[in-house]
């Protein structure tokens, strides 16, 4: 019986936990989907930095405009950020309940609940450490698309705002040798309330601050290997950075699966001693 209690109260505080987590995963991917103002306020927060130092000129597409488009993507991630919430929420809520009133159908229906996301998140582990570089090749595969439909940072493009974010951020240009396959980069651009012409490089290329800022001296008016990156391609620097975040991200899943095998072990024991 004692041994009994001791899984139950664990399994109660555990689920009481994810509960909470759950809640704020539904409320958080609400206003993913539903709550486009507030994200949009968190947007300009963010990109404001690099959108303030852009000319003031005709512009191909409105910043407005741009956070649309961006808040239109984050819809899928919200409406899955939801439904992980509402797992999370009701997977809890079963735990909680089973533990709570000792009823053995429930937790067996949480058992093999968790027993099928642990299986999941463990075949998910294994796919990655298997193949993880195409893993970063995918990612670099999005930057090289950006890359390639870059025309300049006064266009306010989807793909301006990727080169203008990470270039500086990785301290690259372009592809691997370099400052190369910006095939649709027109020679004209705007930044920092001023004109630029006959460039032969992105001015995100450009050595820059943590705020955006250009840094080298002359650039972009001359690139160099001194006052910018145009001798740095971006592949290499962004996949060692995507592996390290995601190496982060999978240290992470790995604890969450240990603590669902836990579980399964604490609701296998209330389940078998002196359970109604």
């Amino acid at each position: 019986m004692l041994c009994n209690c001791a899984c139950r109260c664990g399994l109660i505080i555990v689920n009481s936990i994810t509960l909470i987590v759950g809640i704020v995963l539904l409320i958080v991917g609400a206003l993913m989907v539903w709550g486009k103002p507030v994200i949009e306020s968190l947007l300009n927060g963010l990109i404001n930095p690099l959108v303030e130092r852009l000319g003031k000129g005709q512009e191909a597409l409105p910043i407005s405009d741009l956070l649309s488009r961006i808040l239109s993507s984050t819809n899928a991630i919200g409406m899955a950020v939801f439904i992980i919430g509402a797992i999370f929420a009701i997977l809890s809520a079963i735990g909680y309940c089973g533990a709570c009133c000792n009823y053995k159908i429930l937790l067996y229906l949480y058992a093999a609940i968790i027993g099928v996301i642990a299986l999941g998140l463990l075949i998910f582990i294994i796919v990655y450490f298997a193949a993880k570089s195409k893993f970063a090749e995918k990612a670099v595969d999005l930057y090289e698309q950006s890359v390639k439909n870059y025309t300049s940072m006064k266009a306010n493009t989807v793909d301006s705002l990727v080169i203008g974010l990470l270039q500086p951020a990785l301290h690259c240009c372009g592809l691997d040798n370099g400052g190369t396959g910006f095939a649709n980069m027109v020679p004209q651009d705007e930044y920092q309330g001023k004109t630029y012409n006959n460039l032969k490089y992105p001015i995100p290329c450009c050595m820059m601050d943590a705020q955006y800022v250009i840094t080298g001296p002359g650039c972009p008016a001359t690139f160099n290997s001194t006052n910018s990156y145009i001798e740095v391609g971006c592949p290499g620097p962004l996949k060692d950075k995507f592996l390290m975040y995601m190496n982060y991200v999978m240290y992470g899943i790995i604890g969450a699966f240990i603590v669902l095998l836990l579980l399964i072990l604490f609701t296998i024991l209330t389940i078998k001693i002196d359970v109604v």
